[in-house]
């Protein structure tokens, strides 16, 4: 599993890298690490809005939840969700049809266990630009968005960084994201995407664990909209 992304684009680059504008422009941040264990937004292109990117809370909950997003992840922890779980967890089923979307990240951060020590290393393109993750939301109660990556089991380059999982975000190139959001797009072909997603090179760069424990980043929230 992964709780910790970068995001360190500005906001022309990611609207020229993807040829789409921010709804929010004005509360757009780079974050170079964004912490899942807190409530902190993704830039998302979500099905309903393909022309936009917009903000989600990271981690799913239920369509038109009413309480407090800590209330739900200290019960369920849904900043990633598997393939599995969106096809037979009820409340997660219509998110897999009907709301799925593209996270924008520049990479994600990932975990070795080696020797009894564990070693942190952040996974990203060589350009260093931005792209896609694979992920689902839903519409909460106050109108606002929620997300979760959608996870797979880690290819060899990932996995040879990663093993306190087998799990790791599924990459969307460029090329398959209007299929990913596209309602047409049928089950076993969303399953193809995620189970066998196409190849993108990426680097590895170690980093100290206990920078990944500092609040870097920009926290927005979800009032910030209002």
């Amino acid at each position: 599993m992964i709780y910790k992304l970068s995001n360190e684009a500005g906001k022309e680059e990611i609207e020229n890298e993807f040829g789409i504008p921010f709804r929010y422009p004005n509360l757009y941040r780079p974050n170079p690490i964004i912490n899942g264990f807190h409530e902190i937004n993704l830039s998302v292109v979500t099905m309903e809005n393909p022309t936009e990117v917009t903000l989600a809370i990271w981690g799913l909950m239920p369509q038109d939840f009413k309480e407090d997003w800590q209330i739900f992840q200290d019960n369920a922890n849904t900043l990633n969700v598997k393939v599995e779980d969106l096809e037979n967890v009820t409340w997660m089923q219509k998110s897999f049809k009907e709301r799925r979307c593209l996270i924008i990240v520049t990479g994600f951060y990932t975990h070795l266990l080696k020797n009894g020590n564990t070693y942190s290393y952040h996974i990203y393109r060589p350009s260093e630009k931005p792209f896609y993750l694979a992920g689902t939301y839903n519409i909460l109660d106050d109108g606002f968005l929620c997300t979760a990556l959608t996870v797979s089991k880690t290819d060899p380059f990932v996995s040879s960084y990663h093993n306190i999982s087998n799990l790791a975000p599924v990459i969307v190139p460029k090329e398959e994201a209007a299929a990913w959001l596209n309602k047409n797009t049928t089950m076993d072909e969303l399953k193809q995407i995620i189970q066998n997603p196409k190849k993108i090179k990426l680097e590895a760069k170690r980093v100290p664990n206990q920078s990944l424990s500092k609040d870097l980043g920009p926290i927005i929230s979800t009032e910030s909209l209002l």
